[in-house]
């Protein structure tokens, strides 16, 4: 047990960016004593780690539950997120995954004159979105408005809408889909 507590807080200790000395004055203990933890010659008590873990801040719970493993991706390149282009819309997408509870974010970029197609779209989650810039004209269950940089719209599932560009310079809304 003492090796899982003295590679978890080395590594958690590097991912805040302090030093063994920062944290042993954070948490009013000596530097040798987190020198010790770490290498495993010493256990801390649970209300030894609880207050080298206050220090940081975390709780004993997450510190535990931390997964230093992970190989999750936390950055993405444009040409990583590209979707494609359709009627003129060009669309990067950073999605969590295509299952039940999954959200993705979506930011498209309407040139002069295009719209998001011919139909009216209808999707099976709620989508949320913010105008970035320009103007667009959102459509949603044959309501329509015209929306500035800063404005926003909802979309409720399978209610139909449709996004038009009807302007001469590029318009770019950011769009998050959840599946409820």
């Amino acid at each position: 047990m003492s090796d899982e507590i003295a590679t978890r807080l080395q590594h958690l200790r590097k991912m805040y960016g302090l030093s063994q000395r920062e944290l042993a004055k954070r948490a009013g203990v000596t530097n040798s004593s987190i020198s010790m933890i770490e290498q495993g010659r010493v256990s801390p008590s649970f209300n030894s780690l609880e207050k080298l873990l206050s220090a940081i801040p975390i709780t004993v719970k997450d510190f535990f539950n931390l997964d230093f493993q992970s190989d999750a991706q936390s950055f993405y390149r444009s040409f990583e997120l590209f979707e494609g282009s359709e009627n003129g819309v060009d669309s990067y997408s950073l999605s969590e995954g295509q299952a039940k509870g999954s959200r993705a974010l979506i930011y498209q970029v309407y040139n002069p004159q295009t719209d998001s197609g011919e139909n009216m779209l209808m999707d099976q989650q709620i989508s949320r979105g913010i105008v970035i810039q320009g103007e667009l004209e959102i459509t949603v269950n044959n309501h329509c408005q015209q929306l500035e940089p800063g404005d926003g719209f909802v979309v409720e599932p399978l209610s139909p809408y449709r996004i038009c560009n009807n302007k001469q310079e590029k318009a770019i809304v950011v769009i998050s889909h959840h599946h409820p």
